[in-house]
C-alpha cells in the first residue's frame, strides 16, 4: 500500500545538485555550512567541552585535596604531642633536692684582761674559774651564810667594757641544803630585774645530770642560780649574757 506522503517522497535520484549538496552537509555530524566539527576550533571546544559539569567538579576536587592534607598535618601534630606527654610520663620524675644545712659557728669570745691573783688552797678554790667566755674575775672574797657551810665565796668577773657578773659558790654538806642555799640571795645580791622571762635547764657533768638551773633573762639584770652536788651557785649579771655565762660556766 501507497501512502500520501510516500508518493510525495523525493528520491535521491530526483533532487537538483544544490539539494544533493546540502542534503551531503547535513548527514556530516556536528558541522556548519559543510565545515567539520574537528576542522572548526570552535565546534572543537564545544565537543571537548565536559557534558556533566565536570568543569565545577575541579575546584570541589581540589578543596577536598586540601581539606585531606590539612587532615594528615593535624594528626601528625596530634600523634607528636601524645608521643611526647607519654614518653614524659614513663620517665621518672627527679624528686626535688634539699641543701645541706650551713652551720655558722661564731668564734668563743676571749678573755679580756689578766686574772687577778686568788686564794686556790683547797679543791673547790682551784676548780673555780679564772675566765668565763669574755669574763675575767678580779676579785674573790669570803662570805658568811647561815647554817655554816663548808665554803662560801663571792667572785666577781668582768668584761673590760663595763659589764659584771658576780657568782656567789656555797658548799654544803647534803644536796638538800645546797638546794635551800641556791634559792636564798646573799647579802647584797640584786634581784632579777621584774619581766624577766624564766627558764628551767639541766646542769650536766659530762654525760650525767647533776642537777637544774633556773635562768632569768629579758630584763635589765639577770639571774643564773643552779646546783652542782652539794655546791650551789648563784650568778647574777646583764640579762642578755646571763644564760651564756651560765653555759659555759665549768662547774
Amino acid at each position: 500500500m501507497t501512502t500520501h506522503d510516500d508518493e510525495h517522497a523525493t528520491s535521491p535520484d530526483d533532487l537538483t545538485p544544490d539539494a544533493a549538496a546540502a542534503a551531503a552537509s547535513d548527514e556530516v555530524p556536528g558541522t556548519s555550512d559543510g565545515v567539520r566539527a574537528d576542522d572548526d576550533p570552535a565546534t572543537a571546544a564545544a565537543a571537548t567541552a565536559p557534558r556533566d559539569g565536570s568543569a565545577h567538579a575541579q575546584p570541589r576536587r581540589g578543596a577536598r585535596g586540601l581539606w585531606i592534607a590539612g587532615g594528615a598535618a593535624v594528626l601528625t601534630v596530634v600523634a607528636v604531642v601524645v608521643a611526647i606527654v607519654v614518653t614524659q610520663r614513663d620517665e621518672p620524675v627527679a624528686a626535688p633536692t634539699t641543701p645541706p644545712p650551713v652551720t655558722i659557728t661564731n668564734p668563743l669570745p676571749t678573755p679580756v684582761g689578766t686574772p687577778a691573783a686568788r686564794e686556790t688552797k683547797t679543791p673547790l678554790q682551784k676548780a673555780l674559774p679564772d675566765s668565763v667566755l669574755q669574763w675575767t674575775v678580779v676579785t674573790q672574797e669570803r662570805t658568811k651564810v647561815a647554817k655554816k657551810p663548808l665554803e662560801s665565796y663571792r667572785l666577781t668577773y668582768t668584761d673590760g667594757a663595763g659589764g659584771t657578773v658576780i657568782v656567789d659558790v656555797v658548799q654544803t654538806r647534803t644536796v638538800e641544803a645546797a638546794v635551800e642555799a641556791a634559792q636564798k640571795p646573799a647579802d647584797g645580791d640584786t634581784a632579777p630585774s621584774e619581766g624577766s622571762t624564766v627558764t628551767e635547764l639541766p646542769v650536766r657533768v659530762g654525760d650525767n645530770e647533776v642537777g637544774t638551773a633556773s635562768v632569768a633573762t629579758g630584763g635589765e639584770v639577770g639571774l643564773a642560780m643552779w646546783t652542782n652536788g652539794t655546791t650551789a651557785f648563784r650568778a647574777t649579771g646583764p640579762g642578755a649574757a646571763i644564760e651564756n655565762f651560765f653555759l659555759a660556766f665549768p662547774l
